[in-house]
């Protein structure tokens, strides 16, 4: 009969152990779950800057072979008229009909 009395004291006492240890195994693994995905957050980040980087060390070694090759009047005019500009001399028409 000893036995089954202290059995039935020792329960309450395990619950209430595996009941904290279940809060604090929850409190630890809940900021570790958050950072994990901060850290995917970030690796897609550092992808897409990874691309854009690569497409920029592109564009400046054909920059730099067309500067070597002596085509900087072509490349100047070419960006200027990717921003609007256009020669003293020349015409420019514009369509302003709709699209069809």
């Amino acid at each position: 009969m000893g036995r089954a009395k202290k059995q039935k004291k020792n329960k309450p006492k395990s619950i209430l152990t595996i009941v904290i240890c279940s809060v604090v195994i929850i409190c630890l693994l809940v900021p570790i779950i958050l950072k994990l995905d901060g850290i995917v957050d970030k690796k897609k980040e550092l992808d897409a800057l990874q691309s854009t980087l690569e497409s920029q060390v592109e564009e400046n070694s054909a920059l730099e072979e067309a500067v070597s090759q002596g085509d900087e009047a072509e490349l100047m005019e070419e960006y200027a008229r990717k921003k609007g500009y256009v020669m003293p001399d020349e015409r420019v028409y514009v369509d302003i009909t709709p699209g069809i």
